[in-house]
């Protein structure tokens, strides 16, 4: 009786044991991953996917307009991002409602060059001499089409720039938007080289002050940052009562970026370079920038290859962050004066997308 009390002790602590490395095993992974797991985005999710799954691909990549039936266009206004924004909504209006749009010869020239893969057509002559209705909002073009559905021809203007209409086609547009080759080749060797700074730049900055960790093996979460100064200071002060963003932003903004990533690398994108070493890369041991300027296609292509972007102004910075894997952390309170809103920051705050991450801009003034 003795040896079988022993033998049945010997049992259950062996069932203990098995029973507890069971849980370990199985137990673990439900936690472990979903760490890491916060870091992923719908976008990140969705990457192995088939884009065009349920998609009428030939209808998308239609590259001739018949002018005898009802089109939509765009009046093309300013420059790269902008342009984008315009065709972006027209892409929307083509794959929501499943009609003709096409963009101005001009505007195709411009853009068709640096996306091989940009999918709207140039409207032939004979279409631009047929638009029945001239000068439409993008926001009353969406409720007349829902409405009518597109039974007439319709040129939108007025410089739309509303996420809310094609964030939820971003995988898309990424698509469409991707750069030629060499650009984007030219774009990767530029983030290998600047990660290769930013791992020189922690393990030193870890040696002087022991409170850095190192930039250890793991690959860092890359946040690109796009700082907008030049021609922003004169038109943020005349058109939002505003000034180009202070750097308390950006520290603050990195801040915010650590407690949600981990370990990360900026890399600082910027039209005034000098200004973003001084202001904001020197007070980083995290952030990195190139020494030279480089060219407008290649500074686009660097923030598109980003996991995650941040920004205070702009559409350009809007659409690399668009580009990109991941979040898009923008500003709020940029207007100093709230009769004149700082447009995009209310357009970008609209969309209500769960990559879209607003940042209060704690002003120094």
């Amino acid at each position: 009786m003795k040896g079988m009390k022993q033998c049945f002790v010997v049992v259950a602590v062996v069932c203990v044991i098995v029973c507890l490395f069971v849980l370990t095993q199985y137990s673990a992974p439900t936690w472990r991953p979903q760490l890491v797991n916060q870091r992923r985005t719908a976008a990140e999710r969705s990457q192995g996917e088939n884009l065009f799954d349920g998609v009428d691909v030939s209808f998308l990549m239609n590259n001739v307009i018949n002018c005898s039936r009802p089109f939509m266009m765009i009046v093309p206004r300013s420059q790269l991002a902008n342009r984008m924004a315009e065709a972006s909504h027209m892409i929307a209006f083509k794959l929501k409602y499943k009609v003709q749009v096409g963009v101005r010869k001009d505007m195709y020239d411009y853009l068709k060059p640096i996306f091989p893969n940009f999918p709207l057509p140039a409207l032939p002559e004979e279409c631009m001499k047929r638009t029945d209705i001239q000068g439409m909002t993008i926001d009353v073009a969406e409720i007349y089409v829902a409405l009518n559905g597109l039974d007439r021809n319709i040129a939108i203007d007025a410089y739309p720039c509303h996420p809310a209409y094609f964030i939820q086609y971003r995988n898309f547009l990424r698509f469409f938007y991707r750069f030629q080759s060499p650009v984007q080749q030219s774009a990767e060797r530029y983030r290998d080289l600047l990660l290769e700074k930013w791992r020189k730049q922690m393990e030193e900055a870890s040696l002087a002050d022991k409170t850095i960790q190192g930039p250890g093996a793991e690959r860092p979460v890359v946040i690109g940052v796009h700082v907008r100064r030049t021609d922003y200071i004169h038109f943020m002060n005349v058109m939002h009562a505003s000034n180009a963003m202070e750097p308390i932003f950006f520290h603050d903004a990195f801040a915010f970026a650590r407690r949600r990533y981990g370990k990360v690398a900026f890399i600082v994108v910027s039209d005034d370079l000098p200004w973003s070493r001084e202001n904001v890369v020197r007070h980083h041991p995290d952030a990195v920038a190139l020494d030279e300027p480089i060219s407008r296609d290649e500074d686009f292509a660097l923030m598109a290859l980003s996991d995650h972007l941040l920004y205070g102004l702009g559409s350009f910075a809007l659409f690399g962050g668009l580009l990109a894997k991941g979040d898009i952390i923008y500003a709020t309170n940029v207007s100093d004066d709230l009769t004149r809103p700082y447009e995009i920051e209310s357009w970008v705050g609209e969309a209500r997308h769960e990559n879209l991450i607003p940042l209060h801009y704690r002003k120094p003034y």
